[in-house]
Order: structure tokens, then sequence, then C-alpha cells
């Protein structure tokens, strides 16, 4: 009979100890600010300076609660990616932590999306597992043309500033482009510019966007004064994630001769 009494309380006390384990997982999609209902955490905002690293600041609603560990991890295979330092905030910030990964992101991580799990407890005792989402940095489709409007110069080869030989140029160039967005988020933005002082118009005859998630933009034959060598266009996307830059550079170097020479991608 003590035997069976034993094994009875045994199995109330893991069954009171499942009840408080809780998982509150993050409903707000990708977005900077994860808000959380249920009573242990307020908020987790992701504040981080480089795409390869990843901070963020837990807001906790239980004051005197507290978050041990935690790691992130791929969200769709669940892999795991690296533990991350917890801290707190600061001087009578009891109740904000500081959350740092510990080591940084892979090209191929940084393009899929991943989730912070932090292992909480409440001051009461009660087991949580709090979830925050991590997008993957924004993905950039760019298709482009660069054409010269009206006839090749050539230096003139008469009077005393004689450049017989020396290069040509276009006056003007036209520039046609397709541009699709992945921010992944609502919280994402682009900006672009053009080497020399040229305002960029890529977005849809603008050189930069309000806050979107996924828009695509195009440019039809704008026509730039340009008679330069070198064309350099730059697009850069920001997310919480980072900041992912395209950058494509032209050389003009001669009649119907415009090459694209770089088409390279960079994540800041």
């Amino acid at each position: 009979m003590k035997i069976k009494l034993l094994a009875a309380v045994v199995s109330l006390v893991a069954m009171n100890n499942a009840v408080a384990s809780v998982t509150v997982n993050d409903v707000d999609g990708y977005d900077r600010e994860s808000k959380y209902t249920g009573g242990f955490m307020d908020r987790i905002v992701t504040d981080s300076d480089h795409s390869r690293t990843f901070g963020a600041w837990a807001f906790r609603a239980d004051t005197y609660g507290s978050c041990s560990t935690g790691a992130v991890y791929d969200e769709v295979s669940g892999e795991f990616i690296a533990n991350v330092a917890i801290a707190p905030a600061g001087h009578n910030t009891w109740h904000i932590d500081r959350i740092v990964l510990q080591g940084q992101f892979t090209e191929a991580q940084l393009q899929r999306t991943r989730v912070l799990s932090l292992s909480c407890e409440s001051e009461a005792g009660e087991s949580f597992t709090v979830n925050h989402k991590i997008p993957a940095v924004p993905k950039i489709t760019w298709d482009a043309t660069l054409t010269g409007v009206g006839e090749w110069q050539s230096p003139a080869c008469g009077g005393q500033s004689s450049h017989c030989g020396g290069a040509g140029w276009y006056e003007q160039l036209s520039y046609t482009s397709s541009i699709l967005v992945n921010n992944g988020t609502e919280d994402g933005f682009c900006t672009s510019q053009i080497n020399d002082g040229l305002v960029s118009k890529v977005f849809n005859g603008y050189d930069s966007t309000p806050l979107f998630h996924t828009n695509h933009y195009a440019l039809n034959n704008e026509v730039y004064n340009y008679n330069g060598r070198v064309f350099r266009q730059t697009v850069s996307c920001q997310n919480p994630a980072g900041t992912t830059e395209q950058v494509t550079i032209w050389e003009v170097t001669g009649e119907n001769d415009i090459n694209l020479v770089i088409d390279q991608v960079n994540y800041k």
C-alpha cells in the first residue's frame, strides 16, 4: 500500500511539473519586437549591429523571475546554431536582460529564418520556454540593362589639346531595372545610390522606400546625364536581421560596348 501511495505522489508531482512548464511562442511574425501574453514575458526586441551577430533585449513582466539559458535554432530544421549569453541590462533594471549570440551566423544561416529560445523561471517557480523569431536577411532579385543614348562621342583630333585615340563616351545613359525584394517582415526598407552624386530612382522613381514586406519595383528607360567610364549602382535592404547590399558596376568601354562587370551581394 505504501509503495502504491508513493507512486501516486510521484506521478502527481510529475504531473504538476508538466503543467508548470509553459511554452510562450512568438505570434507577431518576424518583426523587430515580439509582444507576449500570459504574464511572464512582456516583450523581446531585436537590437543587432551586424547581420552575422545577434543581440536583443528581453523585458520580463515577472520582475523577479529569470531567464538562465538560451540558444538560437534554425526555425525549419530545428538545428542548433549557437548559445546566447544572458545578463542584466544594468543597475535597477532587474526585469530587463541583454541577450547576445555567442558566435556568428554563417552565410547560409543568414538566408534562413531562425528562433531565439529562452529557458526561464518565474518567481513562483514555474518553468517557461520563450521563443522569438528572427527573419532571414532580405532577398533581392535584380535585373537591369544599361544602354547609351545618342551617338558615341570620340575625342577631338584637332587643335593644341589633341587626344586622338583617347577614351570615348556617351553623354547620356538609359537605365531600366526590375527589382523584387522580400524583406521577410513588415520591418524592412530599402535605399539606393549611384556614384558621382546622381540620384537613384530604382524604387518606382525614388531612391528609398517606406517599411514593407515584399514588393516589386520597376524603372523604365531613366536617362542620366553621365559620361564616365564606370556606372555603379547599389541597392541596400535592411530588416531586423541585418542588411543585404547588392552592388552592380558597369563599364562603358566603347560604342554599344557596355558590360556588367560586377554583380555582388554583401551581408552587413
